[in-house]
């Protein structure tokens, strides 16, 4: 059997122990996040375990599990705490180059840490398959996870849904302070919802737009600004849209309109034949915003 059947086959989950970890078996699409390493992978369970507790000592029942075995081509762990249960997926084998031109290209951090990352030897994939229904603490729940693998030569996280990524060290700073992870779960757009600028040829104007809103249930959005000085206001404004969204469940539609102070108004539309390169299989609503 090969590695991807051993891994994602329709193996029945009711023939582990009782006391085994058992992911749920109701996730059809697992949130996931991945991992580039430098060098090969030398992943020690224990030293990976101690450093989540560290990062979130109210952590009681911890514990991992390698449900196959030791593999040849990768390894496989299984690591369980609280509701939350995740999948561990790992190859000594680089990353897809380009998805990591997808998401490391348009990152913000320097080109120093991005070449470091091209140059990656090895990765992770983590896939969420706990208990939790929130999608945001999810996202929490592999970030702090993925935050314990800096110890391991651990480069980058990866959010190919989003279009983005963070260095590790950076997650691993935010984890370890006290609600240091709130900046991550109060702005999606900077790992869970990315934030991604385009410039068109024959188009006046940069293109700004979020990726990955859709786990979330919430659509994109999109917007023609004026130069790359604008990035940080647009930025601001789909981190509070989106939170807007996420936390009242209210919607957004096209047409919809909405005051903005300064005799402004906000108007939303969806994508027109043109600008194609703005539409994919995700909802997507383009803001206009006119005095």
């Amino acid at each position: 059997m090969g590695l991807f059947s051993r891994l994602f086959g329709k193996k029945s989950e009711s023939k582990q122990m009782d006391n085994s970890i058992v992911p749920n078996p109701d996730i059809d699409s697992a949130v996931s996040l991945s991992i580039v390493f430098k060098g090969a992978l030398n992943i020690d369970n224990d030293k990976l375990l101690t450093k989540l507790k560290s990062i979130d000592p109210t952590i009681k029942d911890i514990r991992y599990e390698i449900p196959f075995g030791q593999l040849e081509e990768g390894i496989c762990i299984l690591v369980s705490w609280g509701k939350h249960i995740i999948r561990i997926f790992g190859l000594n084998a680089p990353y897809p180059k380009d998805v990591l031109e997808l998401c490391v290209t348009p990152a913000s951090y320097n080109q120093e840490i991005k070449q470091q990352i091209y140059e990656s030897d090895s990765h992770l994939l983590l896939y969420y398959v706990g208990y939790e229904q929130d999608i945001l603490e999810q996202y929490l729940a592999l970030t702090r996870l993925a935050a314990c693998f800096e110890q391991f030569n651990g480069l980058a996280v990866i959010n190919e849904s989003a279009h983005t990524s963070l260095p590790v060290s950076v997650i691993n700073g935010m984890a370890s302070e006290k609600d240091g992870l709130t900046t991550l779960a109060e702005c999606l757009p900077i790992l869970f919802s990315g934030f991604v600028k385009y410039e068109i040829e024959n188009c006046k104007g940069i293109w700004m737009r979020t990726y990955g809103a859709h786990t979330f249930g919430l659509p994109n959005f999109a917007v023609l600004a004026n130069s790359h000085e604008e990035s940080g206001y647009y930025f601001d404004m789909f981190s509070n849209i989106l939170n807007y969204l996420r936390q009242s469940q209210a919607t957004m539609n096209p047409g919809d309109t909405m005051e903005m102070g300064d005799n402004r108004m906000m108007s939303l539309r969806a994508p027109q034949d043109e600008e194609y390169f703005l539409k994919d299989e995700n909802e997507l609503l383009i803001i206009e915003i006119n005095n």
